[in-house]
C-alpha cells in the first residue's frame, strides 16, 4: 500500500535524522573527554579518534529508542501539519491502519538495532576499551581479534575471553625455557580467578622435551602465576557489551557453579526487551501528533519526546535498581517499564479514538 509506505520511509527519514544528531552529540562529547587522558602512556591522538570510531555502533544502540521517539514525534508531527494525517483518514484510513505502518517502521528498526547490538557492538566495544585501556595502562599484552597475549614470568599466555569476574575462556599457557624454547603447552576451556592464580578445568597438558611429546589430562589443575590484576580488569568484558548466545552461556556457567548472576540476568532479559522499547517508543509518538495541525507545534513535540524519553530512563533504572536489590524476577522487572508505557501509548490513543469518534458523530448530525 502507498501510504503504509509513504509512512514508513516518513518515521526512518527522521529517527536517521534525529538518530545523526544524537550520535553526533554523543562522539562530539566523548572525544572532548577523552582529550583529558591524551599523553598519557601511548595514549595519543591516532587512539582516540580510533577508540570514538569504535564506540560509533554503541551509541547508534544506546541512542536508537530516545532516536525513534524524537524522530517518530517529528515526522509525524510534520505529516499532521500539512494535514496529511486528516487527508488519509478523511479518505477512509482508520486508526488502526494508521497503527500499522508505525508498527512495520518500528520493527525493521528494532530488528536493525538489535542485530547491530548482538553481532557488531560486543567485538567493537570490547576492542575500544581494549585499545584505550591498554595504551594507558603501558602494558606489553598484545591485542588480536582472536584474544590478547600476555607474558607471566617464564610462561606466555593466550586469553580467549575474559568474562566478569575474571572468569576466562580458552586459555593457553606455554612454559618456556631461557632460551626461549617451550618446554610445556597446556590448553584449559575455562579459568576461574583465586586469591592466587587461576583454577583451570578441563584442562590438556603437553609435556615437549627432545625425544617425544607427552600429554596429560586434568579436570581441574592450579595456575599459579602472576598475572597483573590491572591487566586482567583492562581486558575483562562487561556483560553489557556480550551478545545474548555469550551471556546467556555465561548465566549457564554461573547457574551451574552456583555463583551470583542477579545483574548479569537482568542485563539479559534488558538485551531481549530492546526491540519491545523501540516499537513501544514508536506508538507513543502517534497519539502526541494526531489531531494537531499547526505549525507552531514542531518544539511542543519535540520537548515531548525529551520528556518521554527521560521519563522512560528515569522509570527503567528505578525499576531495575529496586528489582535487583530485593531480588526480584528478572524478566518480568525488565519488561514492567516497556509495559507501563504501552499501557500509557494505548490509553492516549484510545482516547484520541473516542475523541475522534465524538467529533465525527457530532459532525455528521450538524449536517443532517
Amino acid at each position: 500500500m502507498i501510504i503504509n509506505r509513504y509512512i514508513i520511509r516518513t518515521i526512518h527519514l527522521g529517527t536517521f535524522m534525529a538518530l545523526l544528531a544524537l550520535v553526533g552529540l554523543g562522539l562530539f562529547f566523548l572525544f572532548v573527554s577523552e582529550l583529558r587522558n591524551l599523553g598519557e602512556g601511548t595514549y595519543g591522538l591516532t587512539q582516540i579518534i580510533k577508540f570514538v570510531v569504535l564506540s560509533l555502533p554503541g551509541k547508534v544502540v544506546e541512542f536508537m529508542p530516545l532516536a525513534v521517539l524524537l524522530g517518530s514525534i517529528i515526522s509525524l508531527g510534520a505529516l499532521a501539519s500539512n494535514s496529511e494525517i486528516i487527508a488519509m483518514q478523511a479518505s477512509g484510513v482508520s486508526l488502526a491502519k494508521l497503527i500499522s505502518p508505525v508498527i512495520q517502521a518500528a520493527v525493521i528498526l528494532a530488528v536493525l538495532s538489535f542485530l547491530l547490538a548482538d553481532w557488531v557492538v560486543p567485538d567493537s566495544e570490547s576492542y575500544a576499551r581494549s585499545v584505550k585501556n591498554l595504551a594507558l595502562e603501558k602494558t606489553s599484552a598484545l591485542l588480536v581479534r582472536e584474544g590478547v597475549w600476555t607474558k607471566d614470568e617464564s610462561s606466555v599466555l593466550h586469553i580467549g575471553q575474559l568474562l566478569p569476574n575474571g572468569i576466562a575462556r580458552d586459555i593457553e599457557i606455554f612454559e618456556l625455557d631461557e632460551q626461549g624454547k617451550i618446554l610445556s603447552a597446556l590448553k584449559a576451556v575455562r579459568a576461574i580467578p583465586l586469591t592466587e592464580g587461576w583454577e583451570l578445568h578441563q584442562v590438556e597438558k603437553s609435556i615437549i622435551n627432545d625425544k617425544e611429546m607427552m600429554t596429560v589430562s586434568y579436570d581441574q589443575m592450579l595456575y599459579e602465576g602472576k598475572l597483573s590484576l590491572r591487566l586482567l580488569e583492562v581486558l575483562m568484558i562487561e556483560p553489557r557489551q556480550m551478545s545474548s548466545n555469550d551471556l546467556r552461556a555465561y548465566l549457564n556457567f554461573l547457574d551451574e557453579n552456583k555463583l551470583e548472576g542477579r545483574v548479569e540476568r537482568m542485563i539479559f532479559w534488558q538485551k531481549m526487551f530492546a526491540p519491545l522499547t523501540i516499537i513501544v517508543m514508536c506508538l507513543l509518538a502517534l497519539p502526541f501528533v494526531l489531531g494537531s495541525q499547526r505549525q507552531g507545534d514542531t518544539g511542543q513535540r519535540l520537548l515531548i519526546g525529551i520528556l518521554l524519553g527521560l521519563a522512560f530512563v528515569v522509570v527503567e533504572q528505578l525499576v531495575i535498581q529496586l528489582g535487583t536489590q530485593f531480588d526480584g524476577n528478572a524478566l518480568l522487572i525488565a519488561l514492567l517499564p516497556n509495559i507501563t508505557f504501552l499501557g500509557i501509548a494505548i490509553y492516549v490513543l484510545a482516547k484520541k479514538q473516542l475523541l475522534g469518534s465524538g467529533r465525527g458523530l457530532f459532525f455528521r448530525r450538524a449536517q443532517a
